[in-house]
């Protein structure tokens, strides 16, 4: 696991890797609903174990995606900056006219360790299912709309040539990163505005170069006679099994178990 990158399929026999991707696809849904519902603590760092546990099982390298997590401290930071200013309550610490509240720092803190298990939960999607897998699964779904003339298969395209690139992305974020540290760029910089533009002179570039992939990658499909239709052979290949019950079953009774319990846990 060397080269691995960032929201890049891991080859793997586990039993995440072997369930259908609607099993996962439907799986990731409800435990975003469970993590958006509830505010218990004890409920939603039990998800953060059963995350850890899902991805030890997946075996997945637990410390490589720990250590990816460090790198968006900055976001979470903020996000309990501006929960623990903007919310009111009793003040724990004053700036002027503006107020840091007890409640403002809980729900904070909550939604930081909401942001991580969900965080944890799509990496777990993206690194134990195909590109190909996970576009079929979600046309599979959105296949009803095409009943309203919508163009399902050009949708779930775009979804599949996007998760193909997430990790090239990823890697060219870190490259042109490193190439801006060695041009004196101060990413860890006490200073706030000095963060937001070394961090511009990340996106910008990358957005560029996004933009120039997106062009070839257009051209060399319209070259081909690129048309994009219903892959009916994939969609015959799902096959839910056994396990996939019993995952889903699984799943649904912890996100059903999380509301009475975030209710009488209040």
């Amino acid at each position: 696991m060397g080269g691995m990158k960032l929201g890049q399929y891991i080859y793997g026999d586990s039993m995440v890797h072997k369930l259908d991707p609607r099993t996962k696809i439907i799986c990731c849904t409800l435990a975003v609903i469970s993590v958006m519902v509830s505010i218990n603590w004890y409920y939603l760092f039990f998800l953060l174990l059963l995350m850890v546990a899902i991805i030890i099982s997946s075996r997945l390298n637990l410390k490589f995606i720990l250590k990816s997590m460090y790198q968006i401290k900055t976001f979470l930071l903020i996000t309990l900056l501006f929960q623990a200013f903007l919310t009111p309550g009793q003040a724990v610490l004053t700036i002027g006219t503006i107020s840091m509240t007890r409640e403002g720092l809980i729900l904070g803190s909550i939604n930081i360790l909401r942001l991580i298990i969900l965080f944890m939960c799509s990496l777990i999607l993206l690194m134990t299912t195909t590109p190909m897998k996970l576009s079929t699964g979600i046309e599979y779904f959105l296949q009803p709309l095409g009943k309203l003339n919508m163009p399902v298969h050009n949708f779930t395209t775009i979804l599949s040539i996007s998760f193909r690139f997430l990790p090239t992305l990823f890697e060219e974020a870190t490259i042109i990163k490193n190439a801006q540290k060695s041009r004196g760029s101060e990413f860890d910089s006490p200073q706030l505005m000095v963060k937001i533009k070394s961090y511009a002179a990340v996106v910008i570039p990358l957005f560029e170069a996004s933009l120039s992939r997106a062009a070839d990658l257009g051209e060399a499909m319209d070259s081909r006679c690129y048309t994009s239709h219903p892959n009916q052979l994939r969609m015959n290949s799902l096959k839910m099994k056994g396990q996939d019950v019993l995952a889903l079953l699984f799943v649904s009774v912890i996100v059903l178990a999380g509301v009475p319990i975030s209710i009488l846990m209040k």
